[in-house]
């Protein structure tokens, strides 16, 4: 009985360890959820827009909001500055979606679109028109696939 808990417990621990690494995973082709959020955290710190994080942007899709959400807090978000890097990076992020995006899930904006959202609250709708224009790229871009 001992060695069966004992055997049990050294599989659930090794399941855990490996779930913890999620993040570090590279889809064939892509980027890492951790590379994504690095780039990111590079673009809306420094204000520098490089080809390789635009990159990173176009091959990620509905990913990069995600990112988003965990590289950036609401009060970052509310700037005007920010907030216009937010809407250049999720406009990368689908500009090439069915070419550049390997992950099929992450051709779906369904996360975009609800940062989108919560971007124009944080803003208090002084960014709606660019939010607007980010939204009606996003959607348009999901739809000329189907």
């Amino acid at each position: 009985m001992r060695s069966h808990c004992l055997l049990m417990l050294v599989f659930l621990g090794t399941l855990a360890a490996r779930a913890q690494d999620w993040q570090a995973c590279k889809p064939q082709g892509d980027y890492s959820f951790n590379d994504v959020k690095a780039a990111v955290h590079r673009v809306t710190s420094s204000r520098i827009y490089s080809s390789w994080d635009e990159k990173t942007f176009y091959r990620s899709g509905d990913l990069v909001a995600v990112a988003v959400l965990k590289t950036l807090d609401d009060s970052e978000m509310a700037s005007s500055e920010s907030a216009k890097d937010v809407v250049r990076i999720l406009r990368s992020a689908f500009a090439c979606r069915d070419r550049c995006v390997k992950v099929t899930d992450d051709r779906r904006p369904r996360m975009t679109l609800l940062l989108l959202e919560h971007l124009n609250d944080v803003t208090r709708g002084k960014m709606q028109a660019d939010i607007e224009g980010a939204k009606q790229f996003v959607l348009q871009q999901a739809s000329a696939a189907n």
